[in-house]
């Protein structure tokens, strides 16, 4: 009985190890423009990532695109709505409330008829194999077009859309809600009368009091910040409106609830003439102040959420995702940038931050936690240095452990993320070195080709300047060392 039992342990051990994630940070080149905006697991523990594919840049025509990948991310599969006349894509991907095998996807798809263009919010529900199980068409005519940014599913019986609205000639963009019933398939809609410019953000149910939060930056009736909070009934009547007592520099903000009476609140935000930061701020349900968590104060700092989420609730730790070294007053920016996890205990306080890129300019655009205990964030990269610069996007994947790492499996002793990082690079007279917040101080060295020891200086605080001018032009390999360990270490150019 004994030697069954540790022959069956032993096949129980391989079908785990067999199924296991991967942790890893990919790529997927493409001779196309492609987005993902989304991205949902299934029951065999694989990935499906939604948004869209262009044939190039500008072409408007795009096509809706999911991409199916295994635990160690390869590509398995993919789906295209494929069409040179008519533009389609999916925005936002999450798994159903009563079935694991079957997802809600929602998007916008124009249809021709005679001579008439309409643009239809799509809801789907999808299988786990790219198959659509149903298709429900949201007809608003040819003068608006709704471009859905989120959604909360009820029950999965009633969906409400949180839309981009615009009208023609498609200058002007406001939010809209629309309550759908997939039972009885009865429409109510939500237009704002007052037509001004305003982005939306993102929609919450707040299972406490039955109303949706909906995030939205625009006009603003106060003198400081244009970020507001409407609250609805559930049959889309408007409650009431809370203007959080900041100075939001941003356009993109985000809000996710933290648990059942309260949420928060992500984005850039100015507390002196100064001083530029990224905060959360946790409210309660009732819109009062919980606490305020700077996750970095810097003007070059800004969360990229996109069509799905910035923040991410595990248990009792929360994980904020956004960019690191990003220029905000360019669209295509010309240097690397790094994807930032933040991490924040439930004292709210910041007590660990991992950087990956550094190589091109990545834009995350969602984050879910994993069956495994890890972390997935999907999004659209770019290299900037390209020969010749055309701006093409790709999909990338960072799938991460609980510990918010990527775990080298040749030696697992050494995880493969930064905790300190360094820019300009390349460089000229000086470089400067960014210390995660978990590390006070740190040592810095740095390496010519032919390994010799050329600079070394003792760091300490969250950011430190290094004088470089009297080295020569070349590459040079830099090591930083925290807590007995290598927290960071690359390749730094001076030209």
């Amino acid at each position: 009985m004994k030697k069954q039992l540790i022959i069956l342990s032993i096949i129980i051990l391989s079908f785990e190890t067999a199924i296991s994630q991967s942790t890893f940070l990919r790529i997927y080149n493409s001779p196309e423009y492609n987005t993902m905006y989304s991205v949902a697991e299934t029951s065999a523990q694989e990935f499906i990532l939604c948004g869209y594919k262009d044939i190039f840049q500008g072409s408007n025509f795009p096509n809706a695109q999911l991409l199916k990948i295994d635990a160690q991310g390869n590509i398995i599969d993919e789906r295209v709505l494929a069409s040179d006349q008519n533009q389609s894509l999916f925005s936002t991907l999450r798994k159903s409330i009563s079935n694991d095998n079957i997802f809600y996807l929602t998007g916008k798809m124009d249809s021709v008829s005679g001579n008439s263009l309409n643009h239809l919010l799509k809801l789907w529900k999808l299988d786990d194999n790219l198959n659509f199980v149903y298709d429900y068409s949201l007809n608003f005519g040819d003068s608006l077009n709704n471009i859905p940014q989120s959604f909360v599913n009820v029950n999965d019986s009633i969906v409400y859309f949180l839309s981009a609205l615009f009208r023609p000639p498609l200058t002007t963009v406001d939010f809209s809600l629309i309550k759908f019933n997939l039972l009885t398939y009865a429409v109510k809609s939500y237009f704002p009368s007052w037509h001004t410019l305003r982005n939306p953000g993102n929609i919450i149910y707040d299972s406490l009091n039955h109303q949706l939060k909906v995030l939205i930056a625009g006009a603003s009736v106060k003198e400081r910040g244009f970020v507001q909070l409407f609250s609805f009934d559930m049959d889309l009547n408007y409650l009431s409106g809370f203007e959080p007592d900041y100075y939001f520099t941003s356009i993109t903000c985000r809000t996710t609830n933290y648990n059942s009476d309260s949420y928060v609140v992500s984005g850039n935000i100015s507390t002196t003439t100064d001083d530029r930061g990224l905060y959360n701020l946790f409210y309660t349900n009732d819109n009062e102040l919980i606490d305020s968590v700077l996750i970095y104060s810097n003007a070059d700092t800004i969360t990229y959420a996109g069509f799905g989420n910035s923040m991410l609730v595990a248990d009792t730790t929360m994980w904020s995702v956004g960019v690191y070294n990003h220029d905000p007053s360019t669209f295509w920016q010309p240097t690397p940038n790094w994807i930032q996890l933040s991490r924040i205990n439930s004292d709210f306080e910041l007590t660990d931050q991992f950087y990956y890129g550094g190589d091109g300019v990545y834009w995350p655009y969602d984050i879910i936690s994993t069956s495994d205990g890890g972390i997935m964030v999907v999004g659209s990269y770019f290299e900037p240095k390209a020969v010749p610069l055309v701006l093409q996007r790709d999909p990338f994947v960072l799938k991460v452990n609980s510990e918010g790492l990527i775990v080298n499996v040749n030696n697992p002793e050494k995880p493969i993320a930064q905790e300190a990082i360094v820019f300009p690079n390349p460089g000229k007279e000086f470089l400067q070195v960014k210390l995660a917040v978990q590390h006070k101080s740190a040592q810095f060295q740095l390496f010519d080709n032919g390994g010799r020891l050329v600079l070394e200086t003792d760091l300490s605080g969250d950011m430190q300047r290094v004088e470089t001018g009297q080295l020569v032009s070349g590459a040079y390999i830099y090591r930083i060392t925290a807590s007995n360990r290598v927290v960071g270490s690359g390749m730094w150019v001076k030209e």
